[in-house]
């Protein structure tokens, strides 16, 4: 059964969450340790086929279905709540024990990957390869020459399986297929991990999203820009789109030197805002890697995310700190700040594994 309230009630309900969920709500389930160094010179591009030189740690199962585990960083705000609301909303909020569901505003999102070095020796990290999903938005219209960073982390402790409350006989409160009242979300949907430190090493910048005519697209160039070849309209899961390698080269001017045995970690983010920008990134949900795991940075770190009021606009001042939920700080040091982890909303990273190759000599 799905609850509705009036426009007085929702007031009311943010404060019945906060109680009801207490135990639930953390600050963050991991730290970070910052020790940001912020260098230029990171460079992306295509490949054909997987790397296969200098590789010393990698994962290659990917889910091919319509799923679409994805960096957002949406310009334009959209509630999650499957009920009415005059403003954007789609899909459904999360649940609370007696059945409650919450809207919240959907949240900014970088995506990434622990990994261990595996080596008996050291190595300098030279480049990280990803790849697009497979999904309905494998790569959203307005993403090709958007900016684009890679953080980079060293990793200390151990995971500690947090069950979120949902245990073998109680269904998950958030997670795929997310609509809860109809469908069953089997209890590990909302399981993340704790008891992990994350320590930034470096944030390389400098890389642009390929362009329409490194996937292989051209269009006529309109009359005032002859230069232009790339002006195909593409459609978001165009077959081309997916499942293509993206490297990413570190710069020689800042070295990582990876030790044997010792947990890193990587995180994509994209730059800035844009409407209508972001792409997926291929994964298993239920990865096999066995050194490692899928992470997220999810929007302010805060879970789970305040409760928002559907009926009124984004920016409302009832729904300020919702918003602030929900979105990265605009300050660069304060984003990567945010300790990545396994917990996200509508889904969690804790059992995916990216599609991935560490290359380090």
């Amino acid at each position: 059964m799905k609850y509705s309230l009036s426009k007085a009630g929702w007031l009311g309900l943010a404060v019945q969450v906060l109680v009801a969920q207490q135990a639930q709500r953390v600050r963050t389930e991991h730290s970070t340790e910052q020790t940001l160094t912020h260098t230029t010179g990171l460079k992306l591009s295509l490949l054909q086929q997987s790397p296969t030189r200098n590789v010393v740690a990698f994962y290659e199962g990917a889910d091919k279905g319509t799923g679409n585990t994805s960096l957002n960083f949406e310009g334009q705000d959209s509630y999650k709540w499957s009920e009415h609301s005059p403003y954007t909303a789609d899909g459904w909020g999360y649940f609370t024990p007696d059945g409650r569901e919450i809207p919240y505003i959907k949240r900014d999102r970088d995506l990434g990957q622990t990994f261990r070095h595996t080596g008996k020796t050291p190595k300098t990290l030279t480049a990280i390869t990803v790849a697009t999903g497979y999904g309905t938005n494998a790569v959203r219209p307005n993403t090709y020459g958007r900016g684009v960073s890679v953080q980079i982390f060293a990793v200390s402790g151990q995971p500690r399986l947090n069950d979120n409350g949902s245990g073998t006989e109680t269904e998950a409160y958030h997670g795929y297929p997310h609509n809860r009242p109809t469908n069953t979300i089997s209890p590990e949907r909302d399981d993340y991990f704790e008891g992990e430190t994350y320590t930034s090493l470096a944030v390389f910048s400098g890389a642009t999203f390929p362009d329409k005519r490194a996937f292989g697209f051209a269009g006529p160039a309109p009359a005032d820009r002859p230069d232009r070849t790339d002006t195909e309209v593409v459609p978001s899961d165009h077959p081309k789109l997916k499942g293509r390698l993206l490297r990413f080269e570190l710069p020689d001017s800042h070295p990582l030197v990876l030790q044997p045995g010792q947990q890193y970690a990587f995180l994509v983010m994209l730059d800035q805002q844009g409407n209508q920008s972001g792409f997926t990134l291929a994964n298993n949900y239920y990865g096999k890697y066995p050194d490692g795991h899928g992470i997220r940075r999810d929007g302010n770190g805060v879970f789970p995310p305040v409760a928002a009021d559907p009926t009124r606009p984004f920016t409302d001042t009832v729904n300020a700190k919702a918003y602030a939920s929900a979105h990265f700080p605009a300050n660069l040091a304060q984003r990567t700040a945010i300790p990545p982890g396994t917990n996200g909303y509508p889904d969690v990273c804790t059992w995916r594994d990216l599609l991935f190759y560490i290359e380090a000599k």
